[in-house]
């Protein structure tokens, strides 16, 4: 024991050790501070914690004490005072700390002596539409909502929904909270301003590059669809067929939903300009999903081996299997001569 407590307090002098314990029953916390010290030096120091370590558990072991339990106990004490309606909502909250439960019930209890909220998880739960128990897991994991005040917390909320960013979009991007209102209505204002219908959470927190970017692809593809509306409606105006149909071929060809109208109309463009007939295309719609560049270089390769007839399958197809089926032509055109 002799040696255990003299290693202690080596370890105290030397590394200037801070050794705490909250007021509910908790595992010792030790925080050590050593930023200029070699690695060398901090050999004796990590052995002492080892030692007090083992001691530690041996104590345990021998007053046949779970600790964990213990700590799982103080957390639901200050958990039960949170007022969550159910233990589902509850739930996530079981992985913080101590440190951050004990900040979270500071703030609760502020909030309902104020007369704000019983929890902040039920206030986001309500304006945002939906179920707290699907919602407390995202609460959980993004704790900067209890540290917030409840005016910065409310005012943010309520500009991204005067603005009309929908709920489902802040649900997905709570880190937006975190941003004063003035700061996302100057933001959104400003895209808004500039033609953009579709407002993200995203467009607050992104750079200016990212965000002139997006609001440039979002003019230009305001400019192609007009009237038309819908990247789906565009491709079937352009491929002389039915929405319907488009949706059938985005059924086929997942990737085909998620392609910008400006990358539409290019590669249709090109297509049209290469020769390829608009009802061969909406057949084999997949081409669409491709980098123009790649088939474009395709194009080329297969017209030097000497064909002419093109299957728009073969251009979309893997590097391995296109390399395969090149090889295969020049291997007939070798037999030939």
């Amino acid at each position: 024991m002799s040696i255990i407590l003299s290693s202690y307090i080596n370890i105290i002098s030397r590394s200037f050790i801070r050794v705490t314990r909250v007021k509910f029953k908790m595992p010792l916390q030790v925080y050590i501070y050593t930023p200029y010290l070699p690695f060398s030096s901090l050999k004796p120091t990590y052995s002492s914690i080892q030692q007090i370590a083992f001691y530690n558990k041996n104590v345990i072991s021998n007053d046949n004490t779970d600790i964990c339990e213990d700590y799982d106990k103080s957390k639901a004490v200050i958990i039960a005072k949170l007022h969550f309606k159910s233990d589902e909502d509850s739930a996530p909250f079981y992985n913080l700390s101590i440190k951050s439960l004990l900040q979270i019930y500071k703030t609760t209890k502020k909030d309902v002596e104020l007369g704000n909220c019983e929890n902040r998880l039920y206030y986001l739960s309500k304006r945002l539409k939906c179920s707290p128990s699907i919602l407390s897991k995202s609460v959980a994991k993004r704790t900067f909502i209890y540290n917030l005040s409840f005016d910065w917390l409310e005012r943010s909320l309520n500009t991204l929904l005067e603005m009309g960013v929908s709920e489902d979009r802040i649900l997905r991007d709570l880190w937006v909270l975190k941003y004063h209102n003035k700061t996302i209505e100057e933001r959104l204002l400003r895209v808004k301003n500039l033609g953009v219908d579709n407002l993200y959470p995203w467009m607050v927190r992104c750079s200016e590059n990212i965000l002139n970017r997006s609001i440039s692809i979002s003019q230009e593809t305001k400019t192609i669809l007009g009237e038309i509306k819908s990247t789906k409606n565009y491709i079937a105006t352009r491929l002389n067929t039915t929405p319907d149909a488009v949706e059938e071929m985005y059924f086929t060809t997942p990737a085909l939903k998620r392609i910008r109208a400006s990358k539409a109309k290019k590669f249709l463009d090109f297509l049209t300009d290469e020769g390829f007939d608009i009802e061969d295309i909406a057949k084999k719609p997949r081409v669409l999903c491709a980098s123009q560049k790649t088939v474009m270089m395709r194009l080329e390769k297969l017209r030097k081996l000497g064909l002419k007839d093109i299957n728009l399958n073969v251009l979309c197809r893997s590097r391995k299997d296109f390399k395969k089926y090149c090889e295969s032509i020049e291997s007939v055109s070798n037999a030939k001569e």
